[in-house]
């Protein structure tokens, strides 16, 4: 408490007025954006086993054995030296080609949700007191 000359005149000592002047705490509210979570985005691979059933062909020796007729000797190549034939087979295998596509896109983003937090807080006031005392001479 501080007592000092009013404006109109000497102070309390001189019989003019005195005056205190009162503080009080008042709420200054604000808000600030603290990091609360790091999120990381990462990609993993996933393997899968895919079995598939791929239609395939092939080429068979079929030997066919087939009696002669003695009347068509003449028609028949003569009995020279053997020679080898040779024939070709194939077949058909499957064949794996591995493509990479993109499939899907991910976007990740961030949106402001507003809400209200309750905040209680106890505040200070000054009062000023007068209190009359004796004077004894």
């Amino acid at each position: 408490m501080t007592a000092r000359t009013g404006p109109s005149g000497p102070g309390p000592e001189a019989g003019g007025p005195a005056e205190v002047i009162l503080h009080e705490e008042r709420l200054l509210l604000a808000t600030q954006r603290v990091v609360t979570e790091r999120v990381r985005i990462t990609k993993r691979i996933v393997s899968t086993t895919r079995t598939i059933e791929v239609p395939v062909r092939i080429e068979q020796l079929v030997i066919t054995h087939e009696p002669l007729d003695p009347t068509d000797l003449g028609a028949l190549p003569s009995g020279g030296p053997a020679e080898d034939v040779v024939i070709l087979l194939h077949e058909e295998v499957p064949e794996v080609t591995l493509r990479v596509v993109a499939v899907e896109r991910v976007v990740v983003g961030k949106r402001d949700v507003a809400g209200e937090q309750v905040v209680t807080v106890d505040l200070v006031a000054e009062t000023a007191e007068v209190t009359t005392l004796d004077v004894t001479p």
